[in-house]
Formats: C-alpha cells, structure tokens, sequence
C-alpha cells in the first residue's frame, strides 16, 4: 500500500466521467474546438458512435467551468497544458464502456428512481420541494427535451450504480498498511540544499537572430495575442424596485412567526485566559516543566479574585497585556470541545489546566448572557427591509428573464432600453482577466461574455445584486502576432530558456559529484554556493520550506532515507534548480494514532476503491475496438 502511496504521490486526475452526465447548463456559442472542419463524428467504440456535438458540447462545458472557476487565471494556451481535449475525449469513451457493460450486466434504473432523482435536484426546487416552473425554466436555458435530460440522468445513475458495485468489495485495509501510512505521512525531515538559480546566468548568454526565429516558430503560441470582446448590456437592479415592491404586515408577521429561532440572541460568555506556550519542538522534559508551571498558576488563581494581573504577569498569549481578556464567545467561534466546556460554566468559574495544540490553558468566565429570544416590535422593521428586498430581487429576475425571451429573436437591446426604461451599458473592448467599469473582474460575465458569437445574447446572468442580459457587439479575434511585433519578447526567452539549461547542467553536475562520494557541504563551499535548510516538515505537507510546491517531486521526497540521504535527480520549481540531501528526521507521535486511525483508513479505502475502478476501466478499454477519427487528433 505505502509503495502504491509513494509512487502516486504527485498525480492526480480529472474525474470527469460522472460530470460529463451530470445536470449542467451548456454554454452558447464559445470556443470553437476544430475551426472551419466538418466533423462528423468522433468515435466509435465497440460500434457505437460518439457524435460531434456530445463531445464539443461537453468540451465547451468543460472550458465554461474552469473559465469560472479560475477567472483571469484561465487562458486558451491552459486547454493544451490540461490536454482537455483529450481528457474529454476519454471520458466520454468511458462512458460509453460502463454503459455497455451495465447493459451486458442487466442493470437498469426502474421510472420511480430516476423521478426521485430529479425531484431532488436542488435547482429544481423551492422550500425543498420539487417546483416544476424551475424544471421547465431549466430545460428551456439548457435547451434541451424533457427525454433528453431524463435519458442523461438515467445514465448517470446506472454509472453510478455500475461504480459503486466494482467499488463495493475493493476497500480492505489492514491495520499495518493505516499505521505504515500513518508513520510515513508524520515523520517530520529536514533537508540540506543548493539552488542553482537561472536568473544568475543571464548576463552570460544571448540570442542571435537564427535562435530567435527558430523559437518565434516553435513557440508562436506563447506569443498569441487573446481575444478581445465589446459588451452591451441590460442591467436589472433590485434596488430600483425596492421603493415600488409592496409588503404587508401580515407577511411581515407571518415571517417573524416562520423564523423566530434566527431572531434569537444566542448565549454568550466573556472570558480570560492564560497561556503557557509549548509544541511539538519541545522535549518531554520540557513539557513537563511547562505543565508544572501551569499547574502553579492555577493554584494561584483559585486564590485569587485578579485573574487579569495573573494574566499579565505570567500568560504568553498576545493578549497578556489586556489581562488575557478574549472578549465575548458565542457558539460557533471556537472548536466544539472547547466550547462544550466554556457554554458548562458559570460567571466566576476557573477551568482546570487544558492542553492544547498551541500549549497550556487556563480559563475563566468573567459574564454569562443567556439566550434571549427579540420581539417581534423590535425586529419588524428589519423584517420589512428583508422582504422589500427578497420581493425587488425576485422583481429584478422576473424582469429581466421577461426581457430575455422578447429579445430572443430581435436581440434588440437598445429598444427595450428606451421601450421599458431599463437601464443599458456598453463595455470598451476587453480581454478575460482585465477590470471592467462597474462590472470589476467577474469570471461569470468573462465566461457569458466569450461564449457568444456576434450579435448573440446571453440568457440571464445574475452577479449579486444584479441580473444582466449581454450581446457581443464588437470582438478582435484572438491572433499571433508576426515576429516583428514580438521579436523583443522571443529575445527575453531564447536569453531565458539559454540560462534555464545552464542552470540545469549546473544542479546535474553538483549532484553527480555529491552521489560520487563528495560530501554536500565540501561541494557547496568548492562552487560556492550557499548550503542552506528548510528546517522540518512532513512529506505530505504540499510545500518544501524555501523549495516550494511538492506535487511534482513528492516522489523523490518519497525516497529518501538515512541509508540513501541525497536524492536521485534534480528539483526543478519555478524558482530553480535544488540538490536536496535527507539531513534529519523525526518520527510521527505514534500516541495520537488512535485519534487519526478511523479518518485514514475511510481515505485508504476509498484510494483502494479508486484504484480498483480505474483497473477495471482499463480492462474495458483494453477489449473494446475503439476507432478515433483522424480529423479530430489534427485539430
């Protein structure tokens, strides 16, 4: 298991196949995947087609969420960093092999659960109950038959069901295999280091124009210049309609009724408290001594009415100066262990001595304030305010989907701008990531926005407090600029690209020498370069101290040991190059095992189950006959 741990240590996966099924609206217009290529289709596995317009409507899906998930981080360079197109392409495969064996197997989802299903959908609901108005709204936006969706959904749940049985008696870990992992992921390392930094080789290369033209063609689509969009929009704010909606006192009541819990001021305590420091670092010795004085100060306490002069003289917490004083604590602020205790005590109660992961507690109640339920005189006007602006949104939304559907076909917003008096703006030309006037930096309207073709509109966009309707009117499509343009540029990473290499040659020869025989601190001094530490921390931690990142080395993280202390290769980061040597360890505090043991071994588990699905898949795969199109692999 710890083998399988290591060497999958740094990878990672799209689990798109589930996605790819699941209830998703598909974006209008957008990036086109093959330009100007008549495709057909995509695939054939096992006889049955993969149409072209399941799989780009999927990939401009795919490009749609991480459009917003990532905002200005997101560029059309990152969809060949990500090989989405691939990924996309083998989800989809998947999917077509799990629906045939779930076939073979005779599987089958009965009308009843796929109703449920989609009844408990929670965008197809309203005060948790199922509201066929939103149903239908959706399967308008998404365009999309109420036979299309439900037959999607039926897959989706036979997926399911076909997972969830291959997974089912895949998961058995043993004890030995949760500790081993346990003790490997908490074993704290401190390594010693070179950095070999390309920025310092520099000055000691250039470009001639034979190496900038060949870069300029090998990398023109680093130096593409991305796409810029002209927006006009409608905006529909809830605050225009605020002063026009009508609220009754009766609602106001019956609101007031519905909710009276959220109108509860909940218990509160204040209190004080002292603080001796200790961790991890610390020898038992020294937690010993440390409890001891905590101990000491407690009994002072007891005798004591001056919890804050105690608190000043002797706590290490940043508020020693203000006696320990941690002001009011409601529910929900602090950990459930520690405030199970402090909501127990009354005003002038001492806690005993509590240990914590920052050191020694000592507490005290100074003020209780019992839970006091607001009257409905004192919280109506907040009520009203409440309910005029829940009604001005839902009149806003009401408005603007209405002005949807009318400029569906005319698309003529300037006229419903003058016919209905709704306000109407238009965008400079812009790019994804740039700040837009009154918008800002929203990945929801750079993801509307470059989904459109010219002329179209975009179905409601809603980014809080407001709801807009956009139409492309103006777009600069995305160009690589001639070498003319750029040449400055290509120089800067011929120059970059020249140093990188030389700084590489460098680490590989620092490391040679140190795996010969030559100790690393010998080779540090000869070269001069700094010996430096990153001081200790797990392996599993994500970020080597003064290295960065560990996802692509975690591997070679994985495999240093006392007996083999330097490692195999090189560390390359963003920042470098590293020689690394295992200088010291720790092991892991094996007494907290049992504290940690239940959520490791469900992680273990369902790793195993993981591993066990992609097995079978690949299985699947391996039988199939599968025939990709060659036109899409040249696009």
């Amino acid at each position: 298991m710890l083998r399988i741990l290591r060497e999958h240590a740094s990878s990672w996966m799209l689990k798109g196949i589930l996605i790819l099924v699941a209830v998703t609206f598909i974006s209008w217009g957008g990036y086109s995947l093959i330009r100007e290529k008549k495709v057909n289709y995509v695939a054939k596995v096992n006889g049955v087609t993969l149409e072209w317009k399941e799989y780009n409507d999927a990939f401009q899906n795919a490009v749609k969420q991480y459009r917003e998930a990532l905002g200005s981080s997101f560029s059309e360079k990152m969809i060949e960093e990500l090989h989405l197109k691939d990924k996309i392409l083998d989800d989809l495969i998947a999917k077509i092999l799990i629906l045939q064996e779930v076939k073979r197997l005779g599987l089958s989802i009965p009308d009843e659960e796929l109703r449920e299903a989609i009844e408990s959908v929670p965008a197809f609901q309203v005060n948790g109950q199922f509201d066929k108005r939103n149903y239908e709204r959706f399967l308008r936006l998404s365009r999309m038959t109420p036979e299309e969706f439900e037959q999607s959904q039926r897959e989706s749940l036979l997926i399911s069901k076909a997972v969830s049985l291959i997974k089912m008696n895949a998961g058995k870990v043993s004890e030995e295999e949760v500790l081993e992992t346990y003790l490997f992921e908490n074993e704290r390392i401190n390594l010693t280091f070179l950095k070999v930094a390309p920025d310092s080789f520099k000055g000691q290369v250039n470009a001639n124009e034979i190496e900038i033209k060949d870069t300029y063609q090998k990398h023109q689509e680093e130096f593409r210049i991305p796409t810029f969009v002209q927006i006009q929009y409608l905006l529909f704010r809830p605050s225009d309609f605020e002063s026009k909606v009508q609220v009754s006192s009766d609602e106001i009541k019956r609101y007031y009724d519905s909710r009276k819990d959220t109108f509860k001021i909940p218990k509160q305590v204040r209190g004080r408290d002292i603080l001796i420091k200790a961790g991890p670092q610390d020898t038992p010795d020294q937690l010993e001594a440390k409890k001891k004085k905590i101990e000491e100060i407690l009994e002072k306490a007891k005798k004591t009415k001056d919890f804050g002069s105690l608190a000043k003289q002797y706590s290490e917490a940043e508020n020693a100066s203000k006696g320990g004083d941690i002001g009011w604590i409601q529910k929900g602020m602090l950990g459930e262990q520690i405030e199970s205790l402090l909501f127990s005590m009354k005003a002038g109660d001492l806690s005993g001595v509590l240990a914590a992961r920052d050191g020694f507690h000592i507490l005290k109640i100074e003020e209780v304030k019992e839970e006091k339920q607001k009257s409905f005189e004192e919280v109506k006007d907040q009520i009203l305010q409440a309910l005029k602006k829940e009604k001005a949104k839902a009149e806003a939304s009401r408005k603007a989907e209405d002005a949807f559907y009318s400029l569906f076909r005319s698309r003529d917003l300037e006229g419903h701008s003058r016919e209905k008096d709704v306000p109407i703006k238009t965008t400079g030309l812009f790019k994804e990531g740039d700040e837009i006037p009154d918008i800002g930096k929203n990945p929801a309207f750079y993801s509307s926005a470059f989904s459109l073709k010219l002329g179209e509109i975009s179905p409601v966009v809603n980014i809080p407090p407001n709801f807009y309707i956009l139409k492309l009117v103006n777009k600069k499509d995305s160009r690589i600029p001639p070498l003319d343009e750029v040449k400055e540029e290509v120089r800067r990473k011929v120059i970059g690209m020249k140093a990188e290499e030389k700084a590489r040659q460098v680490a590989e020869e620092l490391l040679n020498q140190i795996r010969t025989g030559k100790n690393i601190r010998e080779v540090a001094r000869e070269k001069g370069y700094p010996l430096e530490e990153t001081g200790f921390f797990t392996r599993t931690a994500g970020v080597v101290p003064k290295i960065g990142p560990a996802r692509e080395f975690m591997g070679i993280l994985a495999s240093l040991t006392e007996k083999n202390p330097v490692a195999k290769e090189v560390i390359k980061t963003k920042d470098g190059y590293f020689v690394v040597g295992l200088s010291g360890h720790e092991p892991a505090d094996q007494t907290k095992f049992q504290s940690v043991k239940k959520n490791l071994e469900k992680r273990l588990v369902y790793q195993k189950q993981e591993e066990a699905f992609q097995n079978w898949l690949s299985q699947l795969r391996s039988k199939a006959k599968i025939d990709i199109n060659k036109d899409l692999t040249k696009g």
